[in-house]
């Protein structure tokens, strides 16, 4: 039987990101398959991830060759950095340059909020606080309120993927605590492992979680139309649709 005989993925990463690939095909459902493309990433801040999304369009290329049913941009801030707007002009360019539809790390994180209800975010982050305060700006833009954020500083890229997910725990657990209010936690850095945590972080907070490659995941599957449940993803894991 052919690998991906219900859908075949694409996903462009940083060169330096193993972790959410790996995380996508630990959880991944029956007949699912990954092709992967990278792009380099110099440094995590504007001027690194301009450099990186002038890569997307030749990794989408390489994805074709591989006959991907949907193209994955991750690495959200090379589009909520620019802005609002963004993430639509590069799928729209994805789509022109190889016939197949994409979708972005952003987009996702953004339809995954918004399909659990939530309208005031509490936010974690690896980024700097000036690429926290470009997140916050883009999150405001398109209707949620942000009343904490933080992050861990983090602008080498490769040092992400040092950080167990017990360190993605914790920052969900400093975000409960500063707003409790808040109807749901996002955790954005497709490098930062989440799924071994996810159920665990909203079952001590009580409410619903997000994050990077739990959130691209589950829009590349709805996208392609199917639904299966995946436990791993915690609630948003359970959202047949969207």
């Amino acid at each position: 039987m052919m690998l991906g005989w219900r859908a075949r993925i694409g996903q462009i990463r940083p060169a330096t990101a193993i972790e959410g690939a790996e995380e996508w095909r630990s959880v991944a459902p029956t007949g699912v398959a990954f092709a992967d493309a990278r792009t380099i990433v110099p440094r995590v801040d504007a001027e690194g991830l301009k450099e990186m999304m002038s890569q997307v369009l030749e990794a989408s290329r390489q994805l074709a060759t591989a006959k991907v049913d949907l193209i994955v941009q991750c690495g959200a801030p090379g589009t909520f950095i620019p802005g609002p707007g963004t993430d639509e002009k590069v799928t729209a360019e994805i789509a022109a340059e190889t016939g197949i539809p994409a979708i972005t790390m952003m987009q996702a994180q953004v339809d995954a909020l918004r399909a659990v209800g939530a309208r005031s975010v509490a936010v974690g982050s690896i980024y700097t606080d000036e690429v926290n305060e470009a997140l916050r700006v883009y999150l405001t833009a398109v209707g949620f309120e942000v009343p904490v954020i933080e992050g861990l500083q983090i602008t080498d890229p490769y040092e992400a993927s040092v950080h167990d997910a017990d360190s993605a725990y914790r920052l969900g657990r400093r975000l409960h605590r500063a707003a409790p209010d808040a109807d749901a936690l996002l955790i954005s850095c497709g490098t930062f492992r989440t799924f071994e945590v996810l159920p665990y972080l909203e079952l001590d907070t009580g409410v619903p979680v997000v994050t990077s490659n739990q959130a691209s995941l589950w829009r590349a599957l709805r996208h392609l139309g199917l639904r299966d449940e995946i436990p791993a993803l915690g609630r948003l894991g359970a959202i047949a649709e969207y």
